[in-house]
């Protein structure tokens, strides 16, 4: 669309009204070749048709030493103008994507980091975008965070799944399923990123995932909460099904930069019934004013009690949970599952802290929450237990 100024009538997108000067770029010469070369210009041997209508097309050019490789194609643009769409490889190195300007490049196959970005200073002079399509092999790369971290206006991240290849039979889905590595499966299929050893909670999502229901009276509930102010502070409130041991996280909490007096509004909108319990670094007291944080939510009607803190035996619990089919979460919370995703063992085994706020407060209230969870009381018994616990 971008290259020959055809846009359908539904679109709402960048427009670009002159011609363009496009790349489009994967791996290798090959792959560029096999797959993009054949997306754009399609394979006349076998009679498919590209994304360029053919009609569009005013020459090409071959490159010299792959056989059958375009370099560029120059494309008629509805102004009256060409344009360019340039093929290229990863293999090339980096300072063959240096020095021109570029208003669209595509990138197929996720790039090495100092490549994107320098690809990224191509568009910067001429408003241009670029496009990644990938599957994300690389697990939680530099280029994966880049955009699943600090979202912005800037850039947007779709997850397809096979289930978006409507070209995909159920048979072939499953016949793929059997042939993959067990934590490249995810990936391949839905999109996630796959961490392989690296990751805290190597479960399936597929394992641990329930559609939200209204959670029944006698279930329990619970809170935990991991304090920040330009990290944010996270919430996670949990259901506890006694009878069968089994605990549901069911809603999530996350904002920068408030007071306390700000999140304890918030908070107690989930139920100002609910304990909670907290990182226990609340209680140290306040360089300042000697006020410990735990005080200070306190002071505003929130009464948190100090989380065991042991990491590893925290993470543990949960993830033994997970396996057992004991910890349940509910589908529809993004904010957790961005997280799980990225959760993840540095190269010294130890937890990487970046994207772990709602995790740490998962671990908290499956750690220590449990004995404090309670049913939902009556109208009458909070009113009575309200009165009690102001006369102490």
């Amino acid at each position: 669309m971008h290259l020959t100024g055809i846009y359908p009538k539904w679109w709402r997108g960048k427009i670009f009204k002159t011609p363009i000067k496009a790349w489009a770029a994967s791996v290798t010469t090959e792959s560029t070749r096999d797959i993009l070369q054949r997306a754009y210009l399609g394979d006349s041997g076998n009679g498919q048709v590209g994304a360029i209508p053919p009609e569009c097309v005013e020459r090409t050019v071959m490159r010299r030493g792959v056989s059958g490789a375009v370099d560029t194609v120059y494309v008629k643009h509805v102004s009256g103008g060409v344009s360019q769409l340039g093929f290229k490889s990863y293999d090339q190195g980096r300072e063959k994507f240096q020095g021109t300007s570029r208003h669209v490049i595509h990138l197929d196959e996720e790039p090495d980091l100092r490549l994107y970005e320098e690809c990224l200073m191509r568009t910067m002079d001429c408003a241009g975008l670029i496009m990644l399509t990938m599957t994300p092999l690389k697990g939680m790369s530099d280029v994966c965070l880049h955009f699943l971290e600090n979202p912005s206006a800037e850039k947007y991240t779709v997850q397809a799944s096979w289930d978006d290849a409507l070209h995909l039979s159920e048979a072939e889905k499953k016949s793929l399923r059997q042939t993959l590595r067990p934590h490249e499966i995810e990936a391949r299929e839905k999109g996630i990123p796959a961490l392989g050893a690296g990751r805290v909670y190597p479960v399936k999502e597929a394992d641990i995932a329930v559609k939200r229901f209204d959670i029944p009276l006698h279930f329990k509930r619970v809170f935990g909460m991991d304090f920040g102010w330009t990290n944010p502070t996270a919430v996670v409130w949990l259901a506890y099904d006694e009878a069968k041991d089994v605990v549901y996280i069911t809603d999530v909490y996350q904002a920068s930069e408030l007071t306390p007096q700000q999140h304890v509004v918030n908070i107690k909108a989930r139920g100002d019934w609910i304990n909670g319990v907290a990182d226990p670094a609340g209680q140290g007291a306040s360089q300042a004013d000697g006020v410990s944080l735990m005080q200070r939510y306190a002071d505003h009607g929130l009464y948190l009690t100090s989380a065991e803190n042991h990491v590893d035996t925290g993470l543990m619990s949960v993830l033994e949970r997970m396996q057992a089919g004991k910890l349940k979460v509910f589908d529809d919370l993004a904010l957790w599952w961005k997280e799980f995703r990225v959760y993840r063992r540095g190269e010294n085994g130890r937890v990487v802290k970046r994207m772990d706020h709602l995790m740490d407060a998962t671990r908290y209230v499956v750690m220590s929450g449990l004995p404090l969870a309670r049913v939902k009381p009556s109208s009458s018994q909070f009113l009575r237990r309200e009165n009690t616990w102001r006369t102490v």
